[in-house]
């Protein structure tokens, strides 16, 4: 449709303009009639298509929904709300994107619909919550629950980060050294070794082994790392049986694998007691969560859930024939499904989830440190005494 640069007036004689997208005049003047204007006059426009980079963070989209349910909660209109919330963000792209979508409501639009139109900035979740909310008329609690959740995910992504900056760095550290002991350190002690002609011991001569070969080949050693990162990517997004293997595997991984699975969990406990409390029915919420926890092994246990529920079945009849759901959780899924408190299950053990995870993720990096550590030893350790050991040789037959 194309789109007129209208001039109108309200009901109390104030003027209006704006940019509305109309089949004709006759649709433009219906439209701004609904919404208690009269045109004046208008004229087709083209508006440019180029728009800003759109790059919005996950506070300030936490920040957006806590301002709406705070002005829709004092009574402000969503089309107030959206303004307001306009005028207080910095980011020129989403400024923008709020502007696009005051507009798409004030032609009449749902404001579910308009948050669809932009995938990229607003999760799929966050638009099912507020679709369900405006058939409610709840927009104010769905506002707060995104925010919640949001809120969450943000708490338990930095508390990630900050669990694995220190064994990030100290594994980076050890690499760079054992990098520059092969490199520059033992080839020296070699030269010094080759000059006196001695016998070397064996593990002498796997040291010197790997010191020649890194220091020839030392581009091969830093770029193995990234190139099997960027092939294991590259066929994961090209394959969806070779995807669910890693997913698979990644499950099963020792120390990893469980606190994987808890952080899968946490997500679908998450989203289905938000989703249900929303008023969102239980199989579509069941098929929004297929997308969100993060894992195809939970994903293909949730899908088999939707068909059951949508043969009349429960979904607790499914997931414990999965061995990735712990007793506890289908314990807690089949009392909330017999008692109709389904939701209020599911937030038990999602609060269980986040009270566990964060001493599950100390507790495996507990065992981490030290291990790099004992690493770390062996690695100077054998090239000590491959260093010693013909040095020591030669001093006593010297003796």
């Amino acid at each position: 449709m194309p789109d007129f640069q209208y001039r109108a007036v309200d009901s109390t004689g104030q003027q209006q303009k704006g940019v509305l997208s109309a089949m004709d005049e006759m649709h433009l003047d219906a439209q701004l009639k609904e919404i208690g204007c009269w045109l004046i006059e208008s004229q087709k426009v083209k508006l440019s298509k180029k728009r800003v980079k759109v790059s919005v963070t996950r506070p300030e989209l936490i920040e957006f929904c806590i301002s709406m349910a705070a002005l829709l909660g004092s009574g402000v209109s969503i089309v107030d709300a959206l303004n307001t919330c306009t005028e207080e963000t910095t980011n020129e792209g989403f400024v923008q994107i709020l502007k696009e979508i005051s507009e798409d409501i004030r032609s009449g639009n749902t404001f579910a619909s308009c948050l669809q139109k932009y995938p990229k900035v607003f999760p799929k979740q966050m638009c099912n919550l507020i679709n369900a909310a405006e058939y409610s008329g709840n927009l104010i609690d769905a506002f707060k629950d995104i925010s919640e959740y949001l809120q969450w995910t943000d708490h338990l992504v930095k508390d990630l980060k900050q669990v694995s900056l220190y064994p990030t760095i100290v594994l980076t550290v050890v690499g760079a050294f054992i990098l520059l002991l092969f490199s520059f350190v033992v080839p020296k002690f070699t030269e010094l070794l080759n000059s006196v002609n001695v016998a070397l011991p064996l593990i002498t001569q796997i040291v010197v082994a790997i010191s020649d070969f890194t220091k020839q080949y030392w581009y091969l050693i830093i770029a193995t790392p990234i190139v099997c990162f960027k092939s294991l990517k590259f066929a994961i997004e090209r394959s969806e049986a070779f995807a669910t293997f890693v997913d698979e595997r990644l499950l099963k991984f020792p120390i990893f694998g469980e606190v994987i699975l808890m952080l899968c969990l946490s997500r679908f406990t998450h989203n289905m007691a938000i989703l249900i409390r929303s008023g969102v029915p239980i199989l579509q919420s069941l098929e929004l969560c297929r997308d969100l926890v993060g894992n195809r092994v939970i994903s293909k246990a949730i899908v088999e859930a939707e068909d059951a529920v949508n043969r009349g079945q429960t979904m607790s009849e499914v997931f414990r024939h999965h061995a990735v759901f712990p007793p506890t959780l289908l314990r807690m899924i089949i009392v909330g499904e017999e008692t109709g408190t389904l939701e209020k299950s599911l937030n038990h053990i999602s609060e269980r989830y986040d009270d566990e995870i964060p001493r599950r993720i100390k507790k495996v990096m507990g065992i981490f440190e030290p291990a790099l550590m004992v690493f770390l030893i062996a690695i100077v350790g054998a090239v000590v005494m491959s260093i010693f050991m013909p040095l020591m040789a030669l001093m006593g037959s010297v003796g």
